[in-house]
């Protein structure tokens, strides 16, 4: 018993299927998801800024409420099927928008971290140039740096690099000469 072979004619495969496959669906989809839940997560004052139409925008308010994780998961496939509706250009400009301004934070904090270990590893020059530029905090910059110093001379967990730290975060911008 031999199994009847069939032959193709090339003219059956002519035809162009022009529709994106499952797997380019469901990615798109989930990729719809993703931006949704970021949205929902800066805030509800966002999502309600964002002008979104009103079933796409109760949906990601919805998303906070909802604590089980299948209940979730459906209900996120579900703001996946409303964006599809709309173009997401503008929800994606928020979400970058937010994503850069969190990154430009971390830069800031980590060069103020930085500005901090060195000021507390004993950099004078650095102490020096602070004071300059900022008289009036200069006295109070100078002795949270010498708190901290001594304390980790000592092997204390220095309580005032934290201070430190905010102090130098709320120092206004360098003033020009």
């Amino acid at each position: 018993m031999s199994k009847k072979k069939r032959n193709y004619r090339p003219e059956e495969f002519d035809e162009v299927d022009d529709r994106p496959s499952r797997t380019r669906m469901k990615k798109d989809s989930a990729e719809l998801q993703k931006l949704g839940l970021a949205l929902a997560a800066l805030g509800d004052t966002v999502v309600k800024e964002a002008g979104l139409p009103p079933e796409v925008e109760e949906a990601l308010l919805r998303i906070k409420t909802i604590s089980k994780h299948e209940a979730k998961r459906r209900h996120l496939q579900y703001v996946g099927k409303l964006m599809r509706t709309f173009n997401t250009g503008h929800v994606r400009e928020i979400v970058e928008a937010a994503e850069a301004g969190h990154s430009i934070n971390t830069a800031e904090f980590h060069r103020l971290e930085a500005l901090r270990d060195r000021l507390v590893d004993g950099d004078d020059d650095l102490l020096q140039e602070l004071f300059d530029q900022y008289p009036e905090e200069g006295q109070r910059l100078r002795q949270l740096t010498l708190s901290v110093r001594r304390a980790k001379a000592k092997g204390k967990p220095a309580k005032d690099s934290r201070t430190l730290f905010k102090f130098l975060r709320n120092l206004p911008p360098a003033p020009e000469k």
